[in-house]
């Protein structure tokens, strides 16, 4: 489990020694989604990888809400393509209607699973530079403020993250159009506070805080599949701040892999095999449960013949998903008939092998 933040009163001007705690957490907000397309990491400092540790086994609860984490997977982008005759489907919200539970999600579209670190631990924080533009190592006492960052490391625009600094209340989000910078909005008014240079001018997240204790589903890491280092250290960061009840789910290649089966194709599977070995019975199969007839046949999905036309039955052949499932003219996303699949699914894997419910 990451660190968690100490209390402040940032009522006056306060200056922070060197020995100062530092907390943080943030909201951002959710704009146009980007396509799930394979992309280069940044370079981020080396953190020690710790040896995985096979999770506690929690008393299964009927009760424990839901959240999904990652990209625009996890956030049911092409939730409103659907054939005539259905619904829009968001995976979150089916899959806490079909356990009796609240469900939300955190996926945000375009993000790499290191932003799914800085979103989920308080002990990955955004550094931004409180010298930059003789901004004078001070946090405002209101208003926003476009800083630098430190370490090349930075949220996106697609999404206004809340947090904190030195434990005031502060949002963060990249500045479109400009390289390395971010946007730093301090959420209501109080006086200066100085943060100089050091760990007390960090910004952490505040989403940790706000859903622990939930089930934890981590869908990251295929916009940049292609670093599978990367990414399965990051899932590792992630599934560990709550191992008990987390659990991490597994990636599906989008149609135009195919096209490519030595590049992303390999790598996507490469970490698939990864996950399975790991996280065992925390581990779903989110492939597998998309090519998985009895799922096409539950409650009003039976009517579609889900698997039975010929693009169908050639992608099934290539091991890949259905494009019955897959959004129109998209290959990237799931449509709502594939996100309620993979709702059903992880209801079933959730109740079943992960024993969470």
């Amino acid at each position: 489990m990451s660190a968690t933040p100490p209390s402040s009163d940032p009522s006056r001007r306060t200056v922070l020694g060197a020995g100062a705690a530092a907390a943080v957490s943030v909201l951002l907000r959710a704009q146009h989604a980007a396509a799930e397309e394979p992309t280069p990491a940044p370079t981020v400092p080396e953190q020690p990888a710790p040896e995985p540790t096979a999770p506690e086994q929690p008393t299964p609860s009927p009760r424990r809400d839901l959240v999904l984490w990652g990209s625009s997977s996890a956030a049911s982008h092409a939730y409103d393509r659907y054939p005539v005759g259905f619904r829009p489907v968001r995976i979150h919200e089916a899959l806490a209607v079909l356990l009796g539970v609240a469900g939300s999600t955190e996926g945000v579209a375009g993000h790499q699973s290191h932003h799914t670190v800085a979103m989920r631990r308080y002990d990955r924080p955004y550094r931004p530079d409180f010298a930059y533009l003789g901004q004078g190592g001070v946090l405002p006492s209101q208003g926003k403020v476009v800083l630098s960052v430190l370490d090349g490391r930075m949220p996106t625009a697609y999404r206004r993250l809340p947090g904190t600094v030195a434990g005031v209340p502060c949002s963060i989000e990249a500045v479109p159009g400009r390289r390395n910078k971010v946007l730093l909005r301090r959420e209501g008014i109080g006086e200066e506070v100085v943060v100089g240079s050091g760990p007390q001018s960090w910004w952490h997240t505040g989403l940790e805080a706000a859903h622990r204790g939930k089930t934890h589903l981590i869908w990251t890491g295929k916009n940049n599949i292609m670093d599978v280092s990367g990414v399965l250290a990051d899932t590792r960061a992630v599934f560990e701040v709550e191992p008990a009840t987390s659990v991490v789910m597994g990636h599906f290649p989008s149609s135009w892999y195919w096209e490519n089966p030595s590049g992303a194709l390999a790598r996507l599977r490469q970490v698939n095999d990864a996950y399975r070995a790991e996280y065992g019975r925390r581990y779903f199969d989110a492939l597998a449960a998309l090519r998985d007839p009895a799922l096409w046949k539950v409650g009003d999905l039976a009517r579609f013949s889900i698997g039975t036309s010929p693009a169908d039955k050639l992608a099934l052949g290539r091991g890949m998903v259905p494009p019955s499932l897959m959004a129109p003219r998209d290959g990237l996303h799931l449509n709502a008939l594939g996100n309620l699949v993979i709702a059903h699914g992880l209801a079933r894997f959730l109740t079943g092998a992960a024993g969470l419910y």
